[in-house]
């Protein structure tokens, strides 16, 4: 799972929401709303408060100060780091409240920016100094949580690093938006934040912190008896490694813990709950589910737990590949052998949480990645740190998303109701649905003992475990109808204008930074609300080809809202050649000749060749407003770079890989009729082919995790056959013609976590759509997805809608939510439904 998506789930919020608008904040430091010194101006941002004195130009690089702070001492050192600033004269920024920097030093927080409370500006190395002396005097001996990226200063909260001042972004070598330095050739280079010191290379540490770095390189475990050879996870509390005990040579467990990091909701740092393992795992010596203890001591500043090393392997990835609904196996008897495996873990697991509970403690985050299966079956439990003792009726501090209990549960009902989810999960893992309601949790009862011969009381001890209603404070309750009813080509046209009501109900057109809630990325990348994946640009989009015209109201915030995003990049899904697509769509072409001459005036030096945001969706975009010269030179572009201009690590298919080029290549042809285009467009896709694992002499056998046996979108095989499928038509091939019907049986499995159109269910339904092929196979896999899209449905306010990525809240937007799941279905079933940009089916 993508942790940030975690700091995104506000309690009560049925929507990913960002903190600041989710609710108010009452923890916003006073300082945020007081008077101003005289002259200074004042920016307010969701999690940052700049000050700027008069008369500042900031350079664009530079070192830089950061100040750490404990929720104990924020309001302290704010007041003295603020009253020197302001002395000083010097640019400076700081959280704007304690409830986000407990958030952002929490266990699930960015280890990159974790500590980080003040950032201060300095105009040259004079002043650096200065600031450093002057402050280290004052904050000497306060409290903070250690900044892994920058060189501390003395021994208090103070650090430095050298980096970017002002926000430039480039693409890293993954291909990702990255905050980017300038070298010394005027270059943009990634400006890395991570968890050591190191300064550009060409960049000269100032003779003054020389005594601070010579003091960091000393500070090294000192007669430690343990060395790792293997780092498991990193987390912001600290790492997990697979270590020699070097006084006998044998393999332990060895966890870290940073003192004031990796905060749970209790405010408990990552020591606290290492204490609590150690505690735990004394308990519970001699049971034979729990790894006994090898040592436990402080290294450094940090603390360090080694434990018997397990070899075995997480439950969650056993039955990710032994479970046949998951795995699509379905051969004869394979069902009821699963299920007599996984009954089996499960009675294991219960029994061992009895044990746990006769002896004083409750595990407080049981979970089936916390569980290890040994090699002869039998289970061992890890990672005890959040236990507590019996007596005490704790509630829970800190819980895997689908096995944490609902608020209100207490001491060993904590543990119960996770057994309960994890009956659900080994045969069906979309337990995070779990806390949704009563009636989803029986959808998903049901869902297992139609698949499982599962014993006749199953759902009884599913529901003795889960206890009673989740309380007040948990995500709404759903309807008592049915959530959803495979719809057919006769029934969907009412459902479609209630499902299209339902998702004009969700907007928010008094808010700036989204007029729709969805997917994390509108709150990530800059204009995201207003984008054609995650934004406003695509929900009106694919309601007005469904037929329902957009309301003016909701036109006007895109454009305001693509006005206001000055850094907005050009991209076709993330930035302004899909808000350009998407108004020219709805009949607003003056407003989209603007967005387009925004895209004409973009850099395109750090775009790659994707469809998604790169060089393939804009000139489709160029092509689609008749500019066929633009989109020509932005196709000779990719084609003098060659395959390998997608950057970063391979991500073949439609949206991320080498195939949106293809796809630009193959619309070029069609309108210019330029034979150099089909050329390119094959290179281009047997490249992608190869990127997925496809065997070049057409044998799809291979191993079970390539590429192009995952059913998505945004990358792997659904995307990538629509593509073929467009090519060759044009391109007869036979290569292409065996490839695309390989990848449209991986199409249409059983399971899937997702519900969106990128990532999910509705992808690969709009693929089965496009490749067609008529056949019995190809119809009842189209029929399996509109049936399960009731997996992932829910009523929220009386209004039907559906699960974003990773299932943890409601989504409507294009790529993850109710707009991609609206276009995939009229794609299925509608007369001429109309698919996604430059993809458009044909007759169904």
């Amino acid at each position: 799972m993508d942790l940030r998506y975690m700091n995104y789930c506000q309690p009560g919020n049925p929507f990913y929401d960002v903190p600041a608008t989710a609710a108010a904040d009452a923890s916003v430091f006073p300082a945020v709303t007081g008077p101003l010194p005289e002259g200074w101006t004042r920016n307010d941002n969701t999690h940052w408060l700049l000050m700027t004195p008069p008369g500042t130009v900031l350079p664009g690089q530079g070192w830089k100060i950061h100040v750490s702070a404990t929720l104990e001492n924020a309001d302290r050192v704010l007041g003295l780091v603020w009253d020197f600033c302001v002395a000083e004269r010097v640019t400076f920024k700081f959280i704007r409240s304690a409830g986000i920097l407990k958030m952002r030093n929490s266990k699930y927080g960015d280890r990159g920016s974790s500590g980080k409370f003040f950032t201060i500006y300095p105009g040259d190395e004079a002043q650096l100094e200065r600031i450093l002396r002057g402050l280290g005097d004052l904050l000497d001996g306060e409290a903070g949580p250690t900044i892994l990226s920058d060189l501390r200063w003395r021994s208090g909260p103070l650090y430095v690093r050298y980096g970017g001042f002002v926000s430039r972004l480039g693409r890293s070598e993954t291909g990702e938006l990255v905050h980017c330095i300038e070298d010394p050739e005027g270059r943009l280079v990634p400006d890395v934040r991570g968890p050591s010191f190191r300064p550009p290379s060409w960049v000269e540490l100032p003779a003054f912190l020389g005594e601070a770095l010579t003091a960091r390189n000393a500070a090294t475990l000192k007669d430690f008896p343990f060395r790792a050879t293997k780092a498991l996870h990193f987390s912001n509390g600290g790492g997990v490694y697979q270590a020699t005990d070097t006084r006998d040579g044998g393999t332990v467990l060895l966890k870290e813990a940073r003192p004031l990091a990796g905060l749970d909701e209790e405010g408990a740092d990552a020591v606290a709950r290492l204490q609590r393992e150690h505690w735990a795992l004394d308990k519970l010596a001699g049971l034979d589910c729990i790894p006994p203890i090898a040592d436990y001591r402080k290294g450094n500043e940090h603390w360090f737990l080694a434990r018997e090393y397990v070899d075995g392997k997480p439950l969650a990835r056993e039955l990710l590949s032994r479970n046949p609904l998951v795995n699509d196996d379905r051969t004869e008897g394979a069902y009821a052998a699963y299920a007599d495996w996984a009954l089996k873990i499960v009675d294991q697991v219960e029994r061992g949480v009895e044990a746990m509970h006769a002896k004083g403690v409750v595990f407080g985050d049981l979970h089936p990645n916390n569980i290890l299966i040994r090699p002869d079956d039998t289970v061992s439990f890890i990672d005890l740190e959040t236990a507590t003792p019996v007596e005490d009726e704790s509630a829970q501090a800190i819980g895997a998303p689908g096995f944490r209990a609902p608020a209100g549960y207490k001491g060993t009902a904590v543990d119960r109701y996770a057994l309960g989810c994890i009956r659900i999960g080994v045969f069906l893992p979309l337990t995070v649905m779990a806390t949704w309601s009563r009636a989803k949790v029986d959808q998903l009862i049901g869902l297992v003992t139609e698949h499982f011969p599962v014993p006749d009381g199953f759902a009884g001890q599913v529901h003795a475990d889960l206890g009673p209603d989740p309380h007040p404070g948990q995500l709404p309750e759903t309807d008592p109808a049915p959530l959803w009813t495979a719809p057919t080509a006769g029934s969907w046209p009412a459902l479609r204008t209630a499902l299209a009501e339902d998702l004009l109900a969700s907007a928010t057109p008094q808010r700036e930074d989204r007029l729709f809630p969805g997917d994390v990325e509108q709150f990530s990348v800059p204009g995201g609300g207003a984008t054609l994946a995650y934004g406003a640009a695509g929900v009106l989009w694919t309601l007005a080809e469904l037929g329902h015209a957009p309301s003016d109201e909701h036109v006007s915030w895109l454009t305001d809202a693509t006005a206001r995003a000055a850094d907005m990049g050009p991209g076709l899904y993330d930035g302004l050649s899909g808000v350009a697509y998407a108004l020219d769509r709805l009949g607003r072409a003056d407003e989209a000749a603007a967005v387009l001459d925004r895209v004409r005036r973009a850099p395109l030096e750090d775009a790659d060749h994707s469809l998604f945001g790169g060089l393939a969706g804009i000139g489709l975009t160029h092509l689609h407003f008749g500019d066929t010269d633009e989109a020509a030179r932005i196709a000779a572009l990719i084609a003098d770079q060659g395959p390998g201009g997608v950057a970063g690590r391979p991500r073949p298919g439609l949206l991320r890989g080498a195939s949106g080029g293809a796809l630009l290549m193959l619309r070029l042809y069609e309108a210019t009729g330029g034979p150099k285009y089909l050329h390119v467009a094959g290179e281009l896709l047997r490249h992608d082919l190869a990127e997925a694992g496809w065997s070049e002499d057409g044998d799809p056998a291979g191993s079970e995790d390539a590429a192009w046996k995952v059913p998505f979108l945004a990358f792997g095989g659904a995307g990538l056959a629509m593509v073929l499928h467009e090519a060759e038509r044009l391109l007869p091939d036979p290569e292409f013609a065996r490839a695309r019907d390989a990848l449209r049986e991986q199409a249409g499995p059983s399971f899937m976590l997702n519900a969106g159109l990128f990532h999910g269910r509705a992808g690969a339904l709009l693929a089965l759509r496009h490749l067609h092929d008529g056949s019995a196979a190809t119809r009842r896999a189209v029929d399996r997805h509109l049936d399960a899209l009731g997996w992932h449905a829910v009523r929220c306010d009386g209004h039907l809608a559906f699960f974003g990525d990773h299932t943890l809240r409601l989504s409507a937007d294009l790529a993850t939510g109710s707009a991609g799941v609206l276009l995939a279905v009229e794609a299925a079933l509608g007369d001429a439904g109309p698919g996604l940009p430059f993809l458009t089916p044909g007759p169904r």
